[in-house]
């Protein structure tokens, strides 16, 4: 299985409307399809496990591909949360 290493740029938003920015590099195998054909699976196994910042409270997720081995990676947003 090919593998990628990307720094990721993750922006936590929380309901009272703090905002905490950190980044995380991480190695992580190359976007595989869903059984409906969309990469959300992947996303939730490789890319959701960075977010947070071990605050309570809900929150939402952005979070953006800064560098990347693997050139179809750069560039992507990834967005969870409420």
């Amino acid at each position: 299985m090919s593998t990628a290493t990307l720094k990721l740029r993750i922006e936590n938003t929380y309901d009272d409307g703090t905002e905490i920015v950190t980044d995380a590099t991480v190695t992580v195998p190359l976007p595989y399809p869903d059984e409906d054909g969309d990469r959300t699976d992947w996303e939730y196994e490789h890319i959701f496990p960075e977010t947070g910042t071990g605050r309570d409270g809900d929150a939402w997720y952005d979070v953006a591909v800064v560098e990347s081995t693997a050139p179809e990676l750069l560039g992507k947003t990834f967005e969870f949360g409420y």
